[in-house]
């Protein structure tokens, strides 16, 4: 049963009116202010719609924003990860959410279509205006919010965006049950949410590139040879940056010439073993004589992926090469694994550690020759049996 109360503030002149809902089923009360009479007379009916169709309604589900949950979450969460921490990235995703879901809007207030609104809104908007040097030019080192090639303002990416509305769900999931309520249950269903693999770049690093890479480094102020080092074995074993960043001397199999990724440091958490070619190898050596005294890591010299990213983009602003991420690396191995090698579709995928080989078939077309002569290997057999039983 749900009550009004009328109240005068200090000043004696604003009017508050107190709504007050009285739970029948654990005798629990519910209670939020407001400034007209008509607003808390339509929270009032909403909320005791809910209690009518056993939905579950809850003081915090009501009263708290989803800052407040980012607040909590940022505070208490303890992922599952090695270190147990949030990563910076999942922090700035949620700083940008939290700036979305600004204001009193209360989490249950939050429905399917405002969440699918936000969705729209955010695919449309354009990237932030890249920082300016001391000078108030444009810094060099950070990209410009105008495409090079169409000459318009450049949107946020599909998979960005779908990147922040998987930790909005995260994030709310987790405070709803930090907080032992119930979100609607159709919340998070029949959204149109953006696909993972939308734009796929398509970016590989050429020969000439890469000894204008290695030939800035060169030029560095520091970890010129480990920068070198870097780059190459991104390139021949495939991996990803953190999973290079995080990688312990213990995880290298000399022997069995294997580097043993534990499935806390892969994107996909699952354990994956990438062989050491002899290029790989050479590299680890080399690496060798950069090992400090209790420091387990091999490239110790490296803070963490942010440090790296940023570095390389300092690196591609020396040598003069444009669009090139880190990451770019990691396809040019995989794709040199399908030009190159005969190695099979599965195999690689096992090298590369993708989950889901539809993935893998954008690289498909990098090696039509290697196919052809698959085709004419088979043939061949065929036209040799068929001339036997003559």
């Amino acid at each position: 049963m749900g009550s009004i109360d009328k109240r005068v503030l200090k000043d004696g002149k604003t009017l508050r009116y107190d709504a007050r809902i009285h739970r029948r089923r654990d005798g629990g009360t519910l209670s939020k202010s407001f400034k007209s009479k008509a607003a808390a007379q339509e929270w009032i009916n909403e909320v005791e719609t809910k209690i009518d169709g056993n939905i579950s309604v809850s003081r915090k589900a009501e009263t708290a924003t989803f800052p407040d949950a980012a607040k909590q979450y940022l505070a208490e969460a303890r992922p599952k990860n090695k270190e147990g921490k949030i990563t910076y990235e999942e922090r700035k995703c949620i700083s940008q959410i939290c700036e979305d879901f600004t204001g009193d809007l209360a989490i249950s207030k939050i429905t399917s279509s405002k969440i699918q609104a936000w969705i729209d809104a955010f695919l449309k908007r354009p990237i932030p205006l890249q920082k300016l040097g001391v000078n108030g030019k444009p810094h060099p080192y950070y990209k410009r919010n105008i495409s090079q090639k169409t000459g318009k303002l450049r949107l946020y990416s599909e998979g960005t965006v779908r990147r922040h509305y998987f930790i909005f769900r995260k994030v709310l999931r987790w405070y709803a049950a930090k907080n032992d309520f119930e979100l609607d249950s159709n919340l998070f269903t029949l959204l149109d949410i953006p696909r993972a693999w939308a734009g796929a770049r398509e970016r590989r690093l050429t020969v000439d590139e890469l000894a204008k890479l290695e030939d800035a480094a060169d030029k560095g102020y520091e970890n010129k040879e480990a920068w070198k080092l870097l780059i190459n074995f991104a390139i021949f074993t495939c991996c990803r940056a953190q999973e290079m960043i995080k990688a312990e001397w213990k995880h290298i199999n000399t022997n069995g010439r294997a580097f043993n990724i534990p499935p806390e440091n892969v994107k996909t958490s699952t354990f994956r073993q990438v062989p050491l070619s002899k290029k790989s190898m050479e590299i680890i050596k080399s690496l060798e004589k950069f090992k400090k005294e209790g420091e387990p890591r091999i490239f110790h010299m490296f803070k963490n992926v942010q440090t790296v990213s940023k570095g390389f983009r300092r690196i591609c602003v020396r040598a003069k090469i444009d669009d090139l991420r880190f990451h770019d690396l990691r396809h040019t191995g995989i794709a040199n694994l399908f030009e190159f090698t005969e190695l099979s579709d599965i195999e690689i995928q096992l090298i590369t550690g993708h989950t889901n080989a539809a993935t893998l078939k954008r690289y498909a077309q990098l090696r039509p020759s290697y196919l052809a002569s698959k085709m004419d290997e088979v043939e061949d057999k065929r036209s040799k049996r068929t001339t036997e039983f003559a």
